[in-house]
């Protein structure tokens, strides 16, 4: 297993899009941290600023949400660069349970969204610093743990994303999920469902967002404990279902 780590993870740093996509979120998610109090300066030079504590940067990495489009987009493409490339049969004969290379890329596309998540935090950080609206809080463990939550949930959705680039074998339809999932898209199908239990069952307050990863990314919280433990039982089941549903799907079929 560890060689098969390894393996995937030399492929994942020799990406030329993986390089790129960091970089461009890096840069982009910086200049908006430092542009968005400095532009608040500008037209209400005497209106107050709250400056950004460094555990909110970690907390809320992404200064502009859709750059998370980036995580998925790249994952996608590194899951399906086997099959893109020409899969490697002879590696696949070598390995006595081929189930396995599906757990050495999903250990890898760990660290693949932990680095795009920590080039957001460290450039909104920078950002903020930059433009002279970066303190030092009390709270950082909270900001970091949040973080780590958001990670884990961001996992959940690329364990989804993983099925269709490698379970399925199709790289639209792995991208398309992604960018699906990272844009929120699915809220109004979400407030849709929420209103027909709240008619059918009577019940107020219901949220289908709270048990789904899409939906929690953007709402969960340690500093605030908010939704904490259904952050983690969620990316936990959505994590264990659809990586052996990939596992599963793609030990039944044939290696080209």
């Amino acid at each position: 297993m560890t060689k098969l780590v390894k393996m995937e993870w030399y492929k994942l740093r020799t990406s030329k899009l993986f390089i790129i996509l960091v970089s461009v979120v890096f840069g982009i998610n910086a200049i908006a941290a430092a542009a968005i109090p400095l532009i608040l300066k500008a037209f209400a030079p005497n209106g107050p600023i709250d400056p950004t504590a460094l555990s909110d940067a970690f907390a809320s990495p992404w200064v502009i949400s859709f750059l998370l489009i980036a995580v998925f987009i790249s994952a996608a493409s590194y899951l399906y660069s086997d099959f893109s490339g020409g899969y490697v049969k002879n590696i696949a004969g070598q390995v006595g349970d081929r189930g396995k290379l599906v757990i050495a890329k999903f250990i890898t596309v760990g660290i693949h969204n932990f680095i795009f998540f920590f080039a957001a935090a460290a450039s909104h950080a920078l950002g903020a610093a930059v433009a002279g609206q970066l303190t030092v809080d009390g709270d950082l463990f909270g900001g970091v743990m949040t973080f780590l939550l958001k990670w884990l949930l961001s996992m959940a959705l690329t364990a989804i994303v993983m099925f269709f680039a490698v379970g399925v074998r199709n790289k639209t339809l792995a991208a398309i999920s992604g960018v699906v999932l990272a844009t929120g898209s699915l809220s109004l199908v979400y407030l849709g469902i929420d209103t027909a239990i709240s008619n059918i069952f009577k019940v107020s307050g219901f949220s289908i967002g709270n048990y789904l990863p899409d939906s929690l990314m953007g709402s969960v919280s340690v500093q605030s404990n908010d939704l904490v433990i259904n952050g983690v039982i969620v990316a936990v089941l959505f994590i264990a279902a659809f990586t052996v549903l990939t596992y599963m799907t793609f030990k039944k079929r044939d290696v080209k």
